[in-house]
């Protein structure tokens, strides 16, 4: 029987298959581009769930490497009137299964509005990916659970190659940069099968810390602001550990007064951005509230998970990782039982959040 645990695992080869077929997998966005790839002045990334949050996550290094404007949206802030579409953006729509009923839907109406637009979904015979002008393959394979871990990694890994190939075509970077930024990229998949590793060890000395808790806030800034916003998803719908995340400056001002030793503050940082602002808040939740973590490139004290990030820019990739296995392992002693089948037949009344393939 596979686990999550397994797919967890599985992850870094995922990731080595992306990078040695970027090329194959982009060339059908390049080719649908064409001349227009000059005229774009902005990406947006368009997804719901997970989707989101790596989109999220990936935001600003996709800026930093196409040299445009990243913003990202849900389906439902192109619903209704007074929207202005960019026609020098290019539209990404992320869905793993490529059935987001939402996602599909927005979609459908770009393109007749003649938008630039573009899919990654895990497969080419996804509905998603049959409507799509231009299609990516986001190279996750089958996940044999809806938790999706593997698809949240390799939907950044592939917005951020995304990003790299524009980059690189529009001029805004040269053939070193890219080459570094490939390099950087390259150094993930062994440093996960490290940390990954690191974080079933550490859980298992911290979860009783956790597991006390009423509920548990993730936060962090940059790409990891993205890492904590899918860590509480995790959490609520792996373990159903009432959850938060936060932008490290917005967890600072106003959710600091609400506080409490109840509340468990899980701090990531990447040794590099806002350091000293996230070991701030991770010594008040340990001095006052007794009840605050560090995982990342910098630690407050010994009780925290020291990472040796090996991956500059693609960090991301290796610190979440963490809230992964901390989700599994919580969800183990707490007793759910993931392969049981999800029965949506009760949730199906009221409302569908995605389509039956065909």
């Amino acid at each position: 029987m596979v686990t999550l645990l397994d797919c967890i695992e599985r992850i870094p080869s995922i990731m080595e298959d992306i990078l040695k077929k970027r090329e194959e997998r982009l060339a059908p966005l390049t080719e649908y581009l064409g001349e227009k790839v000059m005229k774009l002045d902005e990406v947006v990334f368009i997804g719901s769930g997970t989707s989101n949050t790596a989109a999220l996550t990936s935001q600003l290094f996709v800026e930093k490497a196409a040299g445009l404007r990243v913003k990202v949206c849900y389906p439902n802030d192109f619903m209704g009137e007074g929207h202005i579409w960019n026609p020098n953006a290019l539209h990404v729509f992320t869905s793993q299964t490529g059935t987001s009923k939402g996602t599909a839907d927005i979609q459908r109406k770009l393109l007749t509005e003649g938008c630039i637009c573009a899919s990654i979904t895990e497969s080419e015979e996804t509905p998603l990916a049959k409507e799509s002008a231009a299609h990516i393959v986001m190279g996750c394979g089958k996940e044999e659970y809806g938790m999706r871990t593997i698809g949240y990694c390799a939907s950044i890994l592939t917005h951020m190659l995304m990003g790299m190939k524009l980059g690189l075509i529009r001029g805004h970077l040269t053939k070193e940069q890219y080459d570094v930024y490939l390099a950087q990229a390259g150094q993930v998949p062994d440093s996960r099968r490290v940390i990954t590793k690191q974080a079933a060890q550490w859980f298992q000395i911290n979860k009783r810390q956790i597991m006390r808790s009423a509920c548990v806030i993730f936060t962090g800034s940059g790409s990891l602001y993205g890492v904590s916003l899918e860590a509480a998803i995790k959490f609520w719908e792996m373990p159903q550990v009432i959850s938060a995340g936060y932008e490290l400056e917005e967890g600072m001002h106003g959710p600091n007064y609400g506080y409490n030793s109840n509340h468990c503050v899980v701090i990531f940082n990447d040794g590099i951005r806002d350091v000293e602002k996230s070991l701030s808040l991770a010594r008040f939740m340990k001095e006052v509230h007794h009840n605050g973590l560090v995982a990342g490139g910098t630690v407050a004290d010994e009780k925290d998970l020291l990472l040796d990030l090996k991956s500059g820019d693609f960090n991301c990739l290796e610190v979440c990782a963490v809230p992964q296995i901390m989700a599994y392992y919580l969800t183990v002693d707490g007793g759910r039982d993931l392969t049981k089948p999800n029965n949506h037949s009760d949730m199906n009344r009221y409302f569908m959040t995605h389509q039956e393939k065909h």
